[in-house]
């Protein structure tokens, strides 16, 4: 494991501490996996398979369990990408919104401050409070951009 892997991990298992759970082993596990892809966007089936090769079998079920207390906690994400199935992000900064490209899957971390105004407003005119972090924006970037203007 990098070094800054480690920090991840233990800064991970330093939040789950202090949120009164206990440390156990898949959580132990879960939590390097999700380390070792930083930002990247994982199924439960990769979390488990990842998990499968580095500390042996856990079960789906306690996959998602942990899974959830670690979102409850605000450590990781699960993100829709339209139809795809959810994935879990690893965030220690909740601060950010995520543009993805439909086409080449790029995604652009956005902070919140700058589309916060568009949340507040929905919150504000139509009393609806929205999960900012359960979909991503999903759209075209620069380079797949529709060829046709009624596509944009």
């Amino acid at each position: 494991m990098e070094k800054h892997e480690t920090s991840v991990v233990e800064a991970l298992h330093s939040a789950i501490r202090s949120a009164g759970l206990r440390l156990t082993l898949p959580r132990r596990a879960i939590c390097r996996v999700l380390a070792a892809n930083s930002e990247g966007f994982l199924t439960v089936a990769q979390i488990l398979e990842s998990v499968e090769q580095s500390a042996g079998q856990i079960d789906s079920s306690t996959a998602y369990r942990t899974l959830d207390e670690l979102a409850r906690i605000g450590l990781v994400h699960h993100i829709h990408f339209g139809n795809q199935p959810g994935k879990w992000h690893l965030t220690l900064d909740n601060d950010h919104q995520h543009l993805v490209c439909e086409t080449c899957q790029k995604t652009t971390l956005v902070p919140l401050t700058e589309i916060a105004p568009m949340f507040n407003h929905f919150r504000d005119t139509y009393q609806f409070h929205t999960n900012l972090h359960h979909f991503a924006i999903l759209g075209h970037c620069e380079d797949c951009k529709p060829r046709y203007p009624h596509d944009a």
